[in-house]
């Protein structure tokens, strides 16, 4: 069976790891070998029997990474290299150049950068040079593909496909009745409370501060409800400080890291992202496929995946205002709620199946060999 190896710069499962793991458990044709940037990740992908190594991307290490991929790649004999997100792509692209190997590298994007808007950014211009020497673009969706075309004269359509990401459902459907109770009971989450719960990095990008601070403006019309911050970031202790200040430690809860977030989903009445830029985040689909009703920001993708006011809710970007309104909205119309949770598992179930997104993946790797 022939190889893929994926590089993954990341130490930690989060939405582009999570779409890498689905796709890795659920490949037929080729055995995935993994590269990723640390100890916790790289133990995910080995309790699911997937061969891992585990490096710093650090580019203080640069060559001592470089020489450490490359070992990898002649032990396997890897003819694709599976490169998620630009770093991965630019440091296989140089593993490739500086060590005169015939590998494909597969780049895949899984998020509309804001610095591809900026003409004058280093990141854009290093793109530029990179992303037309790629063997083969992967775009998480439509919307991220224009994003590209309109802010870019070095996108070649010719060599990018376009494949949106996908859940396995039998995955999210798995969580007893007694576990949900027992993360009420462990989290101390009254009955009667409605649970607003974001799954994700605590970071800049998604947008929760900005989000705390309009909550607490509206504070007398959430006082049903229970806010339910699931993940770790750097801004971990920053937004943990803001809820503290504004007072609102009775309304928020943050879990950390958690390494399985799926038992989480049923026990959120509302999933919010009211991120600043995305791609096409795990988490939506993950949420939609457990029949949880969701409010998000427009940005990226989503709007392939949420149809507004019948999917879910749609916000325009960075309008907070409006943001913490449609929550109150539906967080008061249960009918609303359900009717969203029906159609969104029927979008997913449908059009973002994880064995047809393999066979797609499977088939550009094909191209390679």
């Amino acid at each position: 069976m022939d190889k893929c190896l994926h590089i993954l710069p990341m130490s930690t499962l989060s939405g582009a790891e999570k779409m890498t793991l689905s796709l890795c458990k659920n490949l037929k044709e080729y055995e995935p070998i993994v590269i990723c940037g640390g100890n916790p990740l790289k133990e995910v992908f080995e309790e699911n029997e997937i061969t891992t190594y585990s490096t710093s991307f650090d580019y203080k290490n640069i060559i001592s990474n470089m020489k450490f991929i490359r070992s990898v790649i002649k032990q396997h004999n890897i003819k694709i290299i599976h490169a998620h997100d630009n770093n991965a792509s630019i440091i296989v692209y140089m593993v490739k150049r500086i060590y005169g190997l015939e590998v494909n590298i597969i780049s895949h994007i899984h998020s509309c950068y804001p610095w591809i808007k900026n003409k004058k950014s280093i990141n854009k211009k290093i793109d530029g040079f990179f992303r037309p020497r790629y063997n083969h673009n992967i775009l998480c969706g439509k919307i991220v593909q224009n994003f590209y075309k309109q802010n870019t004269d070095y996108f070649k359509e010719e060599t990018a496909s376009i494949l949106s990401n996908a859940v396995d459902i039998s995955e999210l459907c798995i969580t007893s009745y007694s576990e949900f109770k027992d993360l009420r009971i462990k989290y101390n989450i009254p009955e009667n409370k409605i649970v607003l719960g974001f799954i994700g990095r605590i970071c800049h990008i998604k947008g929760i501060i900005p989000f705390i601070k309009e909550f607490s403006k509206n504070v007398d019309k959430l006082k049903d409800t229970v806010v339910l911050l699931v993940g770790s970031g750097d801004q971990f202790e920053e937004v943990k400080e803001l809820i503290k200040v504004l007072n609102l430690e009775e309304y928020f809860i943050l879990t950390g890291f958690q390494k399985d977030i799926y038992k989480f989903y049923p026990l959120i009445d509302i999933l919010f992202l009211p991120s600043l830029y995305e791609g096409l985040p795990m988490v939506i689909l993950e949420a939609m496929a457990s029949r949880t009703p969701v409010i998000s920001m427009d940005v990226g993708g989503i709007s392939e995946v949420i149809v507004d006011n019948y999917s879910g809710f749609l916000v325009e970007e960075k309008n907070y205002a409006q943001f913490i309104s449609k929550i109150i909205e539906l967080k008061n119309d249960v009918t609303l709620r359900s009717k969203f949770s029906s159609n969104a598992f029927e979008i997913i179930s449908n059009n973002f199946n994880i064995q047809k997104y393999c066979e797609n993946v499977e088939k550009i790797y094909k191209n390679f060999i």
